[in-house]
């Protein structure tokens, strides 16, 4: 098979790993609404659930994985300028719009919020689509990353002290003068805090993306690495019956609410980013099924965005509790059909040229 035949092969994989990804985040927040809002604590479905959501903590991790393939890459052409103007720009009017979008939903529409609280709001939904800023941030990072091996580059040494002089010098002195000078419900540490994130935790996924598509790992490393995943999601389910049985306990952080941020998930995500490869990668696919796949990744990122506000007016309507019973099959049904709805919205929406480009 010729490397170009290869490289196709790789995008597919690459792509369905993107597509069953998004998924999983619906997944994900459908299993959380049951557990916070249906199930029982204790009962057997309560248990299923809560290995459900453990299980899906391994989404937002290979999403960043997959990144760092192609931003890491040396064969990709990026400069600092292309960073901001193509990339950063569009994740901002993707992150602004959904996020004013949600504001008018939720607390508009639905709470009749008065003016003086839709700034809040705004700031809250931003909150919500912690993601984008985290990429951003990621974004950020990116061009110090693909230069570490060249710290000859003045500009990219440059461009390294000017970001962590605000990131790490700025940003916590503008955070502790806004405890004076900003209301408490619209301080901008909502944005800077998550933004700040991914300077060394999200790295490490950014560039094991890359190291595990470039690199074969040896078949020891990798029982190591399945091991690790499969004791990591047990003890994220752990971490969930800690946390609601005790609720003030700390490991809530490190286990549940704080999981795409631990050790765990990327542990879990590692291990499917390797399967993923190792199976996705020996297939050959048609050029029809090939397409497919990649218009589905084109649609993740406004599957994310929209799915998170129909799974907050399921829970305000009730939906969830409306279906109660069985959800150990109810919330992956339930996650498949969210799934497809969402899929088949956006796909609509790509249809406007100016929606596609600014916000999805």
């Amino acid at each position: 098979m010729s490397e170009t035949a290869i490289a196709s092969r790789r995008v597919v994989w690459l792509d369905i790993l993107r597509v069953f990804s998004a998924f999983t985040i619906v997944f994900l927040h459908i299993s959380a609404a049951y557990l916070e809002n249906v199930v029982p604590f204790g009962s057997v479905n309560w248990f299923i659930t809560d290995l459900y959501l453990a299980f899906t903590r391994f989404a937002v991790p290979v999403f960043v994985m997959i990144s760092g393939v192609f931003f890491l890459s040396p064969q990709k052409d990026l400069t600092i300028g292309q960073m901001y103007k193509h990339y950063i720009f569009r994740i901002l009017t993707v992150l602004l719009g959904w996020a004013v979008f949600r504001t008018f939903l939720m607390n508009v529409w639905l709470e009749h919020a008065p003016v003086s609280a839709w700034a809040a709001g705004v700031f809250s939904s931003v909150k919500w689509y912690w993601f984008l800023p985290m990429i951003i941030g990621l974004y950020m990072m990116t061009p110090v990353l693909r230069a570490l091996s060249a710290l000859n580059n003045r500009s990219v040494l440059a461009y390294f002290i000017v970001l962590s002089f605000i990131m790490a010098l700025c940003l916590p002195m503008l955070e502790n003068v806004e405890r004076f000078y900003w209301p408490m419900a619209i301080r901008p540490s909502a944005f800077t805090d998550i933004l700040k994130i991914p300077c060394l935790v999200f790295g490490a996924h950014f560039v094991f993306g890359y190291y595990a598509y470039t690199y074969d790992i040896g078949p020891r490393m990798k029982k190591v690495l399945y091991a690790s995943a499969v004791v990591s999601w047990l003890l994220m389910a752990g971490g969930g019956y800690v946390f609601w049985n005790e609720k003030v306990n700390p490991l809530y952080f490190y286990f549940m609410f704080g999981a795409s941020l631990a050790p765990f998930s990327f542990l879990t995500g590692a291990a499917v980013f390797l399967l993923a490869k190792d199976w996705l990668g020996k297939i050959s696919f048609s050029p029809a099924a090939a397409g497919f796949i990649r218009r589905l990744a084109y649609y993740s990122l406004g599957v994310y965005m929209l799915h998170i506000i129909l799974v907050e007016l399921g829970i305000h309507f009730g939906v969830f509790k409306a279906l109660s019973f069985c959800p150990a099959i109810l919330v992956p049904v339930l996650a498949a059909v969210l799934f497809t709805l969402c899929n088949g919205i956006i796909a609509v929406l790509y249809k406007i040229p100016w929606f596609r480009k600014y916000f999805l």
